[in-house]
């Protein structure tokens, strides 16, 4: 709810990495947005489940939402097909081996804007990261704290960056 606070959504094309259940992309897509939802192999069949078995509880009869289902393995170096004026994660760092497959993947998908939220699980594993992210030539400002998770008492971060000079 916070990036669509944020942004105006609606005809952009937006690549989500680590779609989990689908509930962003449907919503991005609800609100006009073109999104491409990834999953990695392990997941991609509950994503495909839970998109294209909700479509119905997202539209009405006026509605015309644009989503699609694709495999992204971020260890494999394949792009996935399209132009990509947005790409979104959520909660995508809580390992810290995925951070260079990550940032790797924003690379390969030419990130013009990148937005991502995570809780915080180890600020420590977070600000490598962050820094991984800088040596790697992506810009940023710094995190913004935007919520707490009333469950666990975690911090919910969001951070707005770019690759290059882009």
């Amino acid at each position: 709810s916070h990036l669509l606070s944020i942004i105006d959504v609606k005809k952009l094309h937006i690549l989500e990495l680590g779609s989990g259940t689908g509930w962003l992309a449907l919503t991005l897509a609800q609100e006009g947005a073109i999104v491409t939802a990834t999953e990695r192999p392990g997941a991609l069949q509950l994503l495909t489940r839970n998109v294209y078995g909700h479509l119905d509880r997202f539209t009405n009869e006026s509605d015309v939402m644009s989503v699609e289902v694709v495999e992204c393995k971020w260890e494999d170096d394949i792009r996935v097909p399209g132009d990509f004026d947005l790409i979104i994660g959520t909660d995508l760092l809580y390992i810290v081996e995925s951070y260079v497959p990550l940032l790797n993947t924003l690379i390969l998908h030419n990130c013009k804007r990148c937005l991502l939220t995570w809780e915080e699980r180890i600020p420590k594993e977070e600000a490598t990261f962050l820094a991984l992210a800088t040596a790697a030539g992506f810009t940023f400002e710094a995190p913004i704290h935007i919520a707490t998770n009333e469950v666990t008492n975690n911090r919910i971060w969001y951070l707005d960056m770019s690759f290059g000079s882009q």
